[in-house]
């Protein structure tokens, strides 16, 4: 009985306090709704580029605004800034093959984009080594990419040096890079607007790029 009582007093006082704050509770199931709808579709990078004074509702205007600040192909780029998971430097681009470096975080789409630039790999191996950045905190979606896809560099930018000199923004987002450093191909600024079926596409006219 005392147990049941002590029981009923706190459900008591805790519904007091719902009553007489349920402002604070309104806002706060407003917050956690939104945040869930929002990762749910993908919009976490955009939410993120909002807040920063990029409106995504303005996609096309700001695209072409952003583009402005991006490297120009034919001219040399530095990837000084990418480390390994061990945080130690890594040395780019190759010697030997051409750079395919891809931006990606875990609200891009993640599953099926990497899906689709891994095939894209596997495709041009023998031109091109790819090097996945992956922006944020890692997760076990990302560790089950790491083990499956076979030949691929991961890397970290942990500050964001070359996702600013690249002009990144929007995620996902490609680069293809000489041996000697000169840029040969950027992605358009599309972020996760584009589904697969476009990026292979777009990655059809990379893979005339390396076929030169």
């Amino acid at each position: 009985m005392r147990g049941r009582r002590f029981s009923e007093g706190r459900m008591s006082k805790a519904l007091g306090w719902a009553k007489s704050n349920w402002q604070i509770l309104l806002l706060w199931f407003a917050c956690a709704f939104s945040g869930w709808y929002l990762g749910a579709k993908g919009y976490g990078m955009a939410l993120y580029f909002r807040i920063t004074g990029i409106n995504p509702e303005e996609w096309i205007p700001l695209m072409r605004l952003a583009a402005e600040k991006d490297p120009k192909v034919g001219t040399k780029v530095s990837l000084d800034g990418l480390v390994d998971w061990s945080n130690k430097p890594i040395k780019l681009p190759y010697r030997e093959k051409m750079t395919g470096v891809l931006f990606i975080c875990s609200q891009c789409g993640m599953e099926e984009k990497l899906a689709t630039f891994y095939e894209f790999y596997r495709s041009h191996a023998e031109k091109l080594q790819m090097v996945v950045v992956y922006v944020g905190q890692p997760n076990e979606e990302l560790f089950v990419f790491w083990r499956s896809f076979e030949g691929v560099v991961w890397a970290r930018d942990p500050n964001l040096t070359v996702f600013e000199r690249l002009n990144v923004l929007y995620m996902p987002r490609f680069y293809l890079i000489s041996p000697d450093g000169t840029l040969r191909y950027i992605s358009p600024i599309v972020g996760y607007l584009w589904r697969s079926d476009k990026w292979e596409q777009e990655l059809r006219r990379v893979g005339k790029i390396l076929g030169r």
